[in-house]
């Protein structure tokens, strides 16, 4: 469900006949999209909506879709789509939580319900003067509950933008988390500024998809000198390669927490033991065979071959990692 789909009006390659050729190039493959995926597209901009349903339906390919695209083009269709997630186990949404009408009634949906996950786009300070004009009984109390009112005295309390923004980030997470969603924050800075442009952040039930968001994101990500990756883009950090230890998350550190995790990883695989063990830290799949490394040349680990239980040198992901006594 495309909330924005009249965002890219005007481009060379508006979002939903990407998502749509992508569906149909998967026909008759063992993930045959075509057959499985269903699409709503909704934007508060009509005539841009209108825009682009006329440039889908002139997709060479519109007519073999199994499932074309619903185009909400009037007030009384957000029934329908609020019908079809509840009938529905799987879904994802893209939609800009500020927006109000429809993006907000399924954002509140899905905190309810936990259908469907969110992928959401949004600028900071329109969300933040959002959440300061919200009133007793909007949606945003429903949402955010006795949160509300903490941010809002944080707020008078604390005049530095960054703060303030921290602040109302963590608070929006930890609604989702609250309710059985993993989440994941991405922050995108004006190039050559440090003010935020937008942030992208997903709301996903399962923890597979988050793992694969976040190796998805990490690619676009600026890093630390040590390869922890950001989840941000032009953010313009200052490095402190001879000072790790004031970094939050680090290689170093990371290594320090697995050193003494003996009795919960020893004969685990590196892939099981980064799957567990990175939700909710920015640590990649990269970040933990540099930590073992480490502790390989410290003497504290060994790497077996989990088919002939050999100790060996090069780490893989499905190398087990054998604690030394």
């Amino acid at each position: 469900m495309d909330l924005q789909a009249g965002l890219d009006i005007g481009e060379a390659a508006p979002t939903a006949p990407q998502v749509l050729r992508q569906v149909y190039k998967s026909t008759g493959s063992r993930t045959d999209l075509n057959k499985g995926v269903s699409t709503i597209l909704y934007d508060v901009d009509q005539p841009a909506l209108a825009e682009l349903q006329e440039k889908v339906e002139q997709l060479p390919f519109y007519h073999d879709l199994v499932h074309p695209p619903l185009t909400l083009q009037e007030a009384d269709d957000e029934a329908l789509a609020a019908q079809m997630l509840e009938q529905t186990t799987t879904g994802l949404a893209f939609l800009d939580p500020t927006i109000e009408g429809l993006s907000q009634r399924v954002l509140l949906q899905a905190v309810q319900t936990g259908i469907p996950d969110l992928l959401m786009l949004f600028n900071p300070k329109a969300f933040g003067n959002t959440i300061k004009r919200a009133k007793a009984d909007s949606l945003w109390q429903q949402l955010f509950g006795e949160r509300l009112d903490k941010i809002k005295a944080f707020y008078k309390q604390n005049r530095q933008a960054d703060r303030r923004e921290e602040y109302l980030l963590d608070c929006f997470e930890e609604i989702f988390q609250s309710h059985g969603f993993y989440t994941l924050r991405f922050r995108i800075n004006f190039p050559d500024k440090k003010q935020t442009s937008h942030y992208v952040v997903f709301g996903v039930k399962s923890e597979q998809a988050y793992l694969r968001l976040k190796e998805l994101l990490a690619r676009y990500s600026d890093y630390q000198e040590d390869g922890v990756p950001l989840f941000g883009a032009n953010l313009q950090v200052q490095q402190l390669s001879l000072f790790q230890e004031h970094y939050k998350y680090s290689v170093t550190r990371l290594a320090q927490e697995l050193a003494g995790s003996a009795g919960r990883y020893s004969n685990r695989s590196l892939q099981y033991i980064y799957e567990s063990h990175s939700i909710s830290t920015p640590y990649t799949l990269a970040n933990y065979t540099a930590a073992f490394e480490k502790l390989m040349k410290d003497g504290l680990v060994r790497f077996i071959n989990p088919k002939t239980g050999q100790a060996i040198t090069k780490l893989t992901p499905v190398s087990l990692i054998r604690y030394k006594k």
